[in-house]
């Protein structure tokens, strides 16, 4: 049975879907995973498209975006056949579709971007969850730092706060790098790609991941 992760948060902007395809490369080596675009602008599947080599991208990819609050219905007909399914959701806190694969999720990983805007506005997801585990007992919830960049000051004050959530954060800390924006270029991940810092990052994420599906 597939272990479901949940890339969601109420912010547009934060990674949610460079953050996804990327754990899918890393995690393909451990197993077989689907990649569930919820999103209706479609970012996961258009990532996807852009990949021209025989092999395409390295996971499977679905849209079941259009299934709305049914999307947890639909995400269980793919649990036999896979280990690992990554969901890029919608950048809406009131989305029927993430409340619904929130309902069946192992695991909810919010990227949050170091910076005050960013930390007021994942109030609202931290929310949904909290309430959602209320139903889904199983349903675990991490926060990572995305698209983090120089460690000023503005960053280190935005991250301690981070820590105050009541979801624990990732140690992991993934940063601002072209790497990340090749990949989505080229449809691939950072795991084909020369920068041996973002290969790292994701990977040192994925044993976090592990960890706690454990």
């Amino acid at each position: 049975m597939a272990k479901i992760i949940v890339i969601t948060n109420q912010k547009g902007g934060c990674g949610k879907t460079t953050l996804t395809m990327n754990l899918a490369g890393a995690f393909v080596k451990s197993g077989r995973v689907l990649v569930v675009n919820g999103d209706e602008q479609g970012s996961a599947v258009r990532w996807s498209k852009n990949n021209d080599s025989e092999d395409g991208f390295p996971a499977s990819i679905v849209d079941l975006s259009s299934f709305k609050e049914q999307a947890h219905r639909e995400l269980k007909k793919y649990v036999k056949d896979y280990d690992y399914i990554f969901v890029d959701c919608p950048p809406a806190v009131e989305s029927s579709f993430t409340n619904s694969v929130l309902m069946v999720a192992d695991l909810a990983i919010i990227p949050i971007i170091p910076s005050p805007t960013d930390m007021w506005a994942a109030t609202g997801i931290e929310k949904l969850i909290t309430n959602i585990q209320i139903v889904n007992e199983d349903l675990e919830a991490r926060i990572v730092v995305n698209l983090c960049k120089h460690r000023n000051n503005v960053v280190k004050y935005a991250i301690k706060n981070i820590e105050s959530f009541k979801f624990p954060k990732f140690d992991t800390e993934i940063y601002v790098r072209t790497a990340y924006e090749q990949a989505a270029a080229f449809g691939t991940t950072v795991e084909n790609l020369d920068d041996a810092k973002a290969k790292k990052e994701i990977r040192d994420l994925k044993k976090e991941i592990l960890k706690v599906l454990k």
